[in-house]
């Protein structure tokens, strides 16, 4: 599929001065409004990964070939796409102008809060830069690959693309003009993810925020604010049970949101009294997770999927582990 594009700028690419004109990266999933951390605080998970292949042509013609071992539909429209949108995005600000062929290999199911379209746009920014040779700050590719996330899905979702990026657990500190505290945990915990099957609009993403509080009382602002302040806290300190208290305690995102999920604060006591530090909605959702000692995790899973079943809603879930590896190169020539 062939589109040309508005985003590139007018200056022609020097083919003689690249290193290399192929590549292939891969990101990862993530789990993003981590608590009290809406659009801020996110975390890279090591369990599924997109690739994005690609390989720099001497016209000005975009391809983009998709292999989508989810169970759902990818945009395949280039201009749709937020990986190509995001490494578009990455040759404007170097200020460079090519075409290119990309290869997306989607891995990170779509639609259930994994940061899926994050993922991509994520690997693609990376891969361009490091084609263009690598001259852009992270931040520049957090605010590229947020571009193609708000085509994907309506806004930037910077608490996305930047653990993607990074690996671990990153922290959005300036919105407009990305800036990004990123800290790699040297904890070892685990954390359970559970997808109920529930109907859902086709813009779930768009429908998530649509439920969110236009406003709110300074009562709730300050609960909100000294969980967040506990999540941080927690976060830089690598205490798990402050983590997962913060988790615990949203006021704001969570009340608004956990209306799509049937049952939900009923399977959150559940998964807290079988031991989960902290139980919470993962992005989006519907999936939901559970922070939890390795060793807990297993037990934990059954009883999240056990209550939701008790309900009559069918899930499947699976132990994930954070990774501290962001976006890498898998190949290059």
């Amino acid at each position: 599929m062939h589109a040309n594009t508005k985003f590139i700028s007018n200056f022609s690419l020097d083919f003689s001065t690249l290193e290399m004109k192929i590549i292939e990266v891969s990101a990862p999933a993530t789990i993003a409004n981590l608590g009290p951390g809406f659009d801020i605080v996110g975390l890279a998970i090591e369990n599924y990964r997109d690739i994005v292949r690609i390989e720099l042509t001497d016209d000005r013609s975009i391809s983009l070939e998709i292999v989508n071992n989810t169970r759902a539909a990818v945009a395949s429209k280039p201009e749709k796409n937020s990986a190509v949108v995001s490494a578009l995005t990455v040759m404007e600000f170097a200020g460079v102008r090519s075409g290119f062929k990309m290869k997306l290999i989607k891995n990170v199911p779509v639609g259930v809060g994994l940061g899926s379209s994050g993922a991509s746009a994520a690997a693609a920014a990376y891969a361009m830069n490091i084609l263009l040779g690598g001259k852009l700050p992270m931040e520049i590719l957090v605010k590229s690959a947020g571009e193609g996330e708000k085509v994907a899905c309506g806004s930037p979702h910077l608490d996305n693309v930047a653990p993607s990026l990074y690996g671990g657990f990153t922290m959005i500190l300036d919105v407009n003009e990305p800036e990004i505290f990123n800290i790699k945990p040297s904890i070892d915990f685990s954390i359970v993810l559970i997808t109920p099957q529930v109907k859902l609009p086709s813009n779930k993403t768009e429908y998530a925020r649509s439920l969110l509080p236009g406003k709110i009382d300074l009562e709730t602002m300050v609960k909100q604010t000294s969980s967040l302040t506990r999540l941080i806290i927690g976060i830089i300190k690598g205490d798990l049970k402050m983590i997962g208290k913060a988790i615990s305690s949203d006021y704001v995102i969570e009340p608004a949101r956990s209306l799509m999920i049937p049952r939900f604060y009923e399977v959150k006591e559940a998964a807290l009294k079988a031991g989960a530090l902290g139980f919470s909605l993962s992005g989006a959702g519907p999936s939901v997770f559970a922070l939890t000692y390795p060793e807990d995790a297993e037990n934990i899973r059954r009883e999240i999927v056990k209550k939701f079943h008790e309900y009559g809603v069918e899930s499947v879930g699976i132990i994930a582990k954070p990774t501290l590896i962001g976006a890498r190169i898998e190949r290059s020539e």
